[in-house]
C-alpha cells in the first residue's frame, strides 16, 4: 500500500526527478501532505517530525525483536551443538540466553556503527561537503573523491537482511510441502499451491538481486553484488563450521531414512 500511495503522490508539483535528488524524499512528501493538511509550512515540517519519531520508535522496537528472535534461535542451536555449546547455555539468576543476547547486540553495534559511517557513498556526488551539514561528517572520514565512489552501505546491509528473510521463508514454504505431504490433515490448497507460491514468490524476489541492476535504470549494480558476495561467504562459513563440527563429534550430516522409520515403529 505504501509503495503504490507514494508513486500516486508523484505529480507535477513533486516529481520523480525531485524524488530522485532528495536525501529524504519521504521526508518531502510528509511535509507536503502536513502543510496542506495544516494550512502551514512550519506545521508541515512538525507532521513530519512527528512521523520521522513514530519510524524511530519502530525502527527500536524491530531491531529489539530481530535480537530476540536471533538470540532464541542461536540459544537453540547451541543446545542441538549446531554453534559452540557455550551459547545454548542461560543466565544463573534471569534465565536468560546472555551469551547469544550480548554476542547479537556487539554484531549488530559493529555493522550499525560501519553502516552509519558510510552509508550515503555512492549517493551524493562530490563535492559532498556541500551537501552534508551535521556534526557526524564534519569529522572527515572521507575525502570526497573516496565517499563519491564507495557503496551505499545502508542499502548493503538492507539488502543482506533482506535476503536472509526470503531466503528463510522460501525454506518455510519448503519445509511445509514435505511436512504435510503424509499428514493425516494434507490440504492440497494450504499444503502445496499456497507453499509454492511463497516458495516462487521469494525465490524471484531474491532473483532480482541478480537481474536488477540490468532491469531498473538508476540502480546500481555494486550494492546488491556486494550483498549476494556476503551472504555467499556467510552461508560457505555456516557450510564449513557445520560439516566440521559435525565430523569432530561424529554426528551424520544427513539423517537415515530407515533409522527414522524404525523409530517411528
Amino acid at each position: 500500500i505504501e509503495y503504490f500511495a507514494a508513486n500516486y503522490f508523484l505529480n507535477q508539483g513533486y516529481t520523480l526527478a525531485n524524488a530522485g535528488a532528495s536525501g529524504a524524499p519521504l521526508g518531502d512528501m510528509m511535509v507536503i501532505v502536513g502543510t496542506w493538511l495544516f494550512g502551514s509550512p512550519a506545521a508541515g515540517k512538525a507532521f513530519m517530525l512527528v512521523q520521522a519519531s513514530t519510524v524511530f520508535l519502530a525502527l527500536i522496537g524491530t531491531t529489539l525483536s530481530c535480537l530476540s528472535t536471533g538470540a532464541r534461535v542461536t540459544y537453540a542451536m547451541g543446545k542441538d551443538d549446531e554453534v559452540p555449546s557455550h551459547f545454548g547455555l542461560l543466565h544463573g539468576k534471569m534465565l536468560t540466553p546472555h551469551r547469544s543476547i550480548w554476542t547479537l547486540v556487539i554484531i549488530s553495534a559493529v555493522i550499525g556503527i560501519a553502516t552509519v559511517s558510510i552509508y550515503l557513498g555512492g549517493t551524493t556526488p562530490a563535492p559532498i561537503e556541500a551537501n552534508i551539514h551535521n556534526l557526524w561528517y564534519a569529522f572527515g572520514i572521507f575525502d570526497s573523491a573516496t565517499y563519491a565512489k564507495m557503496p551505499n552501505t545502508l542499502v548493503i546491509v538492507t539488502l543482506i537482511s533482506n535476503f536472509g528473510t526470503f531466503l528463510l521463508y522460501m525454506i518455510t514454504n519448503v519445509i511445509a510441502i514435505v511436512a504435510f505431504k503424509e499428514h493425516h490433515s494434507f490440504n492440497t490448497i494450504k499444503h502445496v499451491i499456497v507453499p509454492v507460491f511463497g516458495l516462487v514468490a521469494n525465490l524471484l524476489c531474491m532473483l532480482f538481486y541478480l537481474i536488477g541492476p540490468f532491469m531498473v535504470s538508476g540502480m546500481s549494480i555494486k550494492e546488491p553484488y556486494i550483498a549476494l558476495a556476503v551472504c555467499f561467504i556467510w552461508g560457505l562459513y555456516g557450510a564449513v563450521y557445520f560439516l566440521r563440527s559435525s565430523k569432530t563429534k561424529q554426528k551424520s550430516v544427513l539423517i537415515d531414512k530407515s533409522a527414522v522409520e524404525g523409530l517411528t515403529v
